[in-house]
């Protein structure tokens, strides 16, 4: 009798063992987005190129833009989308105007890769909530797809992992920087380095001790797969560097609720701290602090992150310091450049590169369509 009831017990834990191991495997699973990628009046061709515009780097994942597709004078009219800004972090809007320079590119990059020729014009800033820019657009003749520039788009992703800390081929630097303005590298070692690092990690102290900064970044944290699925936006396990059974933890352990307390924003520091000791260089981006040159910083940060794609190098955006006082104002002293500090990116090798996970919304939740075929 008492051997049955041990083997009764012994099932019964395997059965549980068994269960929680299914619960783990079925939470570590990669969320499966499913973006509608079709607009109506529109070709499938263009909203591929719309579809992967769309895969930009962006603040928090926000995807704060607003387009107005003209198909018949092949126009496309971008504006903020006020909904979907940082109020805490950015009350000026230079870091949403960045996310929208770096849209822009991928467009053109977009546009580029399947045949397309484009001209960019900026929009008269007196009214900076509306539209930004217009984007027309031009097939060449006799042009063909250019695949591996769409895998360059695909590729592009913010990397939160530890990277190795081999420094980076002084000829690949060259080649990164080569034909754009205003961007620094400064390599693991240096004064510059060192500066960035720490300011980086007293900066993200300061910023997770302000209860409004963790409200605002638990607006657009995503704990569920889920979440992820319905929402379409925000920021992601596998976007912070967690996959498998550490992303099944993860989801487990912390939730809207407990986001915003005292561990969850020491677990935020600790991460940023295996991040900045664990990297090669900080490329700096600058500019001067205008809506045009906002933009164009962002655009120039896309160019620049594609490139690094092209040569596996991954790139993370660390603003803290360009968020928080005293930092953002002695930034740019203390580097010793000409303008205004608008970008920090932390870069280095890593084994597995990666892509971009796809968390992006249906075209047609933020694309208004004009004069459609």
């Amino acid at each position: 009798m008492r051997r049955k009831a041990i083997k009764v017990l012994l099932i019964v834990i395997a059965i549980i063992i068994s269960g929680g191991a299914i619960t783990l495997y079925i939470l570590g699973k990669p969320a499966k987005v499913n973006t509608d990628k079709k607009l109506n009046g529109v070709s499938d061709e263009l909203c591929s190129v719309l579809y992967y515009a769309s895969l930009t780097a962006n603040s928090h994942n926000t995807q704060s833009w607003k387009v107005k597709l003209d198909v018949r004078e092949q126009r496309i009219r971008i504006s903020i989308d006020a909904e979907r800004t940082l109020e805490f972090v950015d009350p000026e809007y230079r870091e949403i105007y960045i996310s929208l320079g770096c849209y822009i590119e991928a467009l053109a990059f977009a546009f580029d890769a399947y045949g397309y020729d484009t001209m960019v014009e900026y929009a008269d800033f007196s009214d900076t909530h509306n539209e930004i820019a217009m984007v027309s657009y031009c097939r060449r003749e006799n042009a063909e797809i250019n695949s591996r520039q769409l895998e360059t788009i695909k590729r592009r992703h913010t990397d939160k992992r530890s990277y190795n800390t081999d420094r980076i081929n002084p000829e690949v630097i060259i080649q990164l920087l080569k034909d754009i303005d205003g961007i620094y590298c400064y390599e693991t070692g240096t004064t510059e380095f060192e500066y960035l690092k720490n300011g980086t990690m007293e900066a993200i102290t300061k910023q997770s001790a302000e209860a409004e900064y963790r409200k605002e970044l638990n607006q657009w944290m995503r704990f569920s797969n889920t979440e992820v699925e319905q929402k379409k936006d925000g920021i992601s396990a596998e976007m912070i560097g967690l996959n498998g059974i550490i992303k099944a933890f993860y989801y487990l352990t912390t939730n809207h609720k407990n986001a915003e307390n005292d561990t969850f924003a020491t677990q935020g520091i600790e991460t940023a701290e295996k991040q900045t000791e664990n990297c090669s260089a900080f490329f700096v981006i600058t500019g001067e602090d205008t809506i045009t040159d906002w933009i164009e910083a962002g655009r120039k940060t896309q160019a620049f992150w594609y490139r690094c794609v092209e040569n596996n190098i991954s790139i993370q955006p660390l603003s803290a310091m360009l968020e928080v006082i005293p930092y953002s104002e002695e930034i740019q002293n203390e580097l010793g450049v000409t303008e205004s500090v608008q970008m920090i990116l932390r870069a280095g090798y890593i084994n597995d590169y990666g892509e971009n996970v796809g968390v992006r919304r249906n075209l047609k939740d933020y694309i208004t369509v004009i004069n459609g075929d």
